[in-house]
Parts: structure tokens; C-alpha cells; sequence
């Protein structure tokens, strides 16, 4: 009797460890995939804007136009994170499939079931695949040397119509916001040195005061789009030789997190 007690007392004690340790081995394996490529990430930003120094500060040109070599670098930027964008699209869809069922359809205890087993590899995936998204982008933008700021402002003048349109925001992986506090305010800071600089030439254009009033508009609205609208003409026709192939770079499910110098929000959103 004493025996059996004691191999009963040893089976519990496996059963209650594997109960524990499995779900900590997981989370352990999770934080691991997301904190390597987060500091990676991090370390890519903070050499970025030591070799940039004030560059960094990015300040639009007089007309806002962007020059094309500037737009084409920002196309080989696009084309290497479009591939990452589909993967995301990938996880993206496990979560939505939850929202499509009918729970009063007798087939969807079913379908429920495999969809949970879907939906809990995609929450696994979720978080490292933001930080090896960040780690990719960052990356990039050191290898171009260009900075965050002006990334920032040609995407969002780039694909100005898209992130304002309703399909685009139906997808938005960003609580339905196109930009963040920080972002918006950086994309002012752009606009206030443009509208510095016109001012310092003395000659108060029509251009001054555009930018003027722009800048105004943004000021009262935190969660305003810069030029949302109506792009000026100049900006509007240095992006648009390349509207086919931005349009094919676009991807709306990580447009509300293009422009985020982190994904400390995107991953906040994604555990939400």
C-alpha cells in the first residue's frame, strides 16, 4: 500500500509540473523570439541617428516635393518589407476567421475548434513577428541611410488616399487610427520646419501660408493625417510617377504601424 501511494504521489507531482511548466516554456520561448529582434531593432534606430545626427530631423522641402531619388530609395525599402507584410497577413487571417462563424450553425462547433487551434499558433507568432518586422524595417532604413523622420513623411504623403480610405481602416492592425500621438507629432514637427524655413526666406508666398494653415489644422487635431485634405500639387506630383508600383507595396494590415518608431503600441494592440 505505502507503495502505491507513492508511485500515485509521483504521478500527480509529473502531472502538476508538465500543467505548469508547459505554458512557461511557451511563454519563455515567446518572450525569447520577440526580446532578440526588439533589441536588434532598438540597436539599428540608435546607430541610424548617431551617423544622421540633425539630419535626422527631417524638414520637407520649400514645395514639399520629394526628390526622385528619394522616392525610388523608399521604394527598395517597400519592396523588402512587402514579403513580411504577406507573412503578417497570414497570422492576421487565423484571428479573423473567429469573427466569420455562425455560432448558431450546428457546423461551428466544429469549425470553432479548428479555428481555436489555428488562432492559438497565430497568438504564438504574433509578437515575434512584430519585433522581426521592426528588426527588418529598422535595418533597412540604416542600410539606406535614412531616417525614421523622413520615412515617416514620405509614407505618409506616399499613400495618402490609402490610409484615409474606410477599406483601408476596416484592416488597420492599429485600433482603427492610421497614426499614433508620437507619430503625429513628429510628422507636425516636419511641417513646423518646413514652414520655419519659408518664413526665413523673407518672402511670404501663398506657399507660406498653406503650410501655415496646414500646420494650424494639425496642431488642433492630434490624430490628423499631415495634408489629409488635399496633398499640395507639388508633393501630389512627385509621388504620383509612382502610383502603380506604391500601390502594389501597400500593405493595410500594418499600415497603422509603418510609421511607429517601436512596436511597443503594436504589440499592446496585438495582446488587447
Amino acid at each position: 500500500m505505502p507503495e502505491k501511494k507513492s508511485s500515485s504521489v509521483s504521478w500527480w507531482t509529473v502531472l502538476i509540473a508538465i500543467i505548469i511548466g508547459v505554458p512557461l516554456l511557451v511563454v519563455g520561448f515567446v518572450t525569447v523570439q520577440t526580446w532578440v529582434p526588439l533589441q536588434k531593432a532598438g540597436k539599428a534606430l540608435d546607430e541610424l541617428d548617431q551617423s544622421l545626427g540633425q539630419a535626422a530631423n527631417y524638414r520637407p522641402s520649400a514645395s514639399g516635393e520629394i526628390p526622385a531619388d528619394r522616392m525610388e530609395l523608399f521604394l527598395e525599402m517597400r519592396t523588402s518589407l512587402v514579403a513580411a507584410c504577406q507573412g503578417y497577413g497570414k497570422v492576421q487571417k487565423a484571428f479573423d476567421s473567429i469573427d466569420s462563424l455562425d455560432t448558431k450553425d450546428p457546423q461551428a462547433a466544429e469549425d470553432i475548434g479548428n479555428v481555436a487551434l489555428g488562432l492559438g499558433g497565430a497568438a504564438l507568432e504574433i509578437t515575434p513577428f512584430l519585433a522581426r518586422y521592426f528588426e527588418l524595417r529598422n535595418n533597412a532604413l540604416l542600410a539606406a541611410s535614412m531616417g525614421l523622420q523622413e520615412y515617416r513623411y514620405i509614407y505618409a504623403v506616399a499613400y495618402h488616399d490609402l490610409l484615409l480610405a474606410e477599406a483601408t481602416r476596416r484592416e488597420i492592425f492599429s485600433d482603427d487610427v492610421a497614426l499614433s500621438p508620437e507619430a503625429s507629432e513628429t510628422l507636425r514637427q516636419c511641417l513646423s520646419r518646413q514652414l520655419e524655413a519659408l518664413q526665413q526666406s523673407g518672402n511670404e508666398s501663398p506657399r507660406t501660408t498653406e503650410v501655415h494653415a496646414e500646420l494650424e489644422k494639425m496642431e488642433g487635431d492630434p490624430a490628423r493625417l499631415i495634408w489629409q485634405d488635399r496633398l499640395p500639387d507639388a508633393v501630389h506630383a512627385s509621388v504620383a510617377p509612382y502610383r502603380e508600383v506604391l500601390d502594389r507595396l501597400f500593405c493595410p494590415a500594418t499600415a497603422g504601424l509603418e510609421m511607429e518608431r517601436s512596436s511597443r503600441r503594436a504589440i499592446a494592440v496585438a495582446l488587447e
